[in-house]
């Protein structure tokens, strides 16, 4: 059930856009496990237009550490770059509107989440997953050059002092995060963070904006091709390899190392082994933190009530016990290599 009543929106929007409109359509979008998302479309002067409205949800259950107005403040510095994002029109809070809960507000770009006959097992099917898979690539890439000083991303987010601190300053601020949420204690997450922060990489190129999750799913496609980034919610700086282990299995639609080339040559360095192997074992823990805290513990405490806050935290934190609970104190590239079943290449990540 919508926390967000069509004719309160419709009231609200109309306000803010200062003209009236006629709702034409509203619908939330499923899970929603961070915020609420309302896909709206409208009538205004007999044009069609859509937007956004993400809100907070009812007792500070989001699912995540950070606060929409972080996601808002990315939003509108990256509407000013090369980067293709919707273009965010405004945030607010403490308005009479949604209980006071903060929200924003961004047009809908045409496109879709999904794409057809990407899972096709034709000729087709296999020159489709290639192009989508150079396409993140790219637009990864894209955000990891991205200048964020320029941008002011500093203004919002604590960057690490230089590039050879990045993935410490990543780690340190997921651990802070762990011991101020467990919500219970794990001997192994304890392990895991001492064993990372033993093995933490210190030749990233270049501090780089991170958007987190990514991949299809994630992004606006169309024609193939990505039209729009979106859910910007776990936005950080730090090395851009994090990113490539947090596609969500896009990159290894097709060839990975093949892939990781392209990726390399359009973000201007290489990405060794040991960058990308650490990568995937703190994007691992990193959603463990994100399951169990964020996800969990927020249906624990009674703040959140649908059951796929459960089912989440449950699953994420078992994930992280299969494949990093066993690796712990090994050589970082060898035991990548062992969990994600493809000895032969440590690019290839996990079916």
């Amino acid at each position: 059930m919508n926390s967000i009543d069509e004719q309160a929106a419709t009231d609200y929007l109309a306000q803010r856009l200062g003209t009236p409109v006629q709702l034409v359509k509203m619908r939330q979008t499923f899970p929603g496990a961070s915020r609420e998302t309302y896909l709206v479309d409208l009538l205004i002067k007999d044009e069609s237009h859509s937007f956004a409205l993400r809100v907070d949800p009812p007792n500070e259950g989001y699912g995540c550490p950070f606060p929409l107005r972080h996601e808002w403040e990315v939003y509108s510095r990256l509407w000013r770059s090369d980067v293709p994002v919707p273009e965010p029109l405004w945030f607010d809070e403490n308005q009479d509107f949604a209980e006071g809960r903060p929200h924003m507000v961004r047009r809908l770009v045409e496109g879709s989440t999904a794409i057809p006959g990407l899972y096709d097992q034709d000729a087709e099917g296999k020159r489709l997953r290639r192009r989508v898979a150079f396409e993140c690539a790219e637009k990864l890439a894209l955000v990891h050059r991205t200048d964020w000083k320029a941008l002011g991303f500093d203004q919002f987010i604590d960057p690490p002092a230089s590039p050879a601190e990045a993935n410490l300053h990543e780690l340190d601020y997921w651990y802070a995060r762990w011991c101020e949420k467990r919500p219970y204690a794990s001997p192994m997450v304890e392990e895991a963070f001492a064993w990372l922060r033993e093995n933490v990489p210190k030749d990233a190129p270049r501090i780089s904006i991170i958007k987190g999750n990514n991949g299809v799913g994630e992004e606006l496609w169309r024609d193939g091709r990505i039209v729009a980034m979106c859910d910007w919610e776990l936005t950080g700086l730090s090395d851009g390899a994090l990113d490539l282990a947090f596609s969500q299995g896009t990159l290894s639609l097709s060839d990975f190392h093949e892939v990781m080339a392209h990726y390399a040559a359009c973000v201007g360095a290489e990405v060794s082994p040991h960058r990308l192997a650490y990568a995937h074992f703190f994007i691992w823990l990193k959603q463990h933190v994100l399951g169990s805290c964020y996800l969990y513990g927020v249906w624990a405490e009674g703040r959140r009530k649908e059951a796929y806050m459960l089912s989440f935290g449950l699953v994420t934190t078992a994930f992280t016990g299969r494949y990093v609970g066993r690796c712990i104190g090994r050589d970082l590239v060898e035991a990548f290599a062992e969990v994600s079943g493809r000895e032969s290449s440590y690019y290839r990540g996990i079916d």
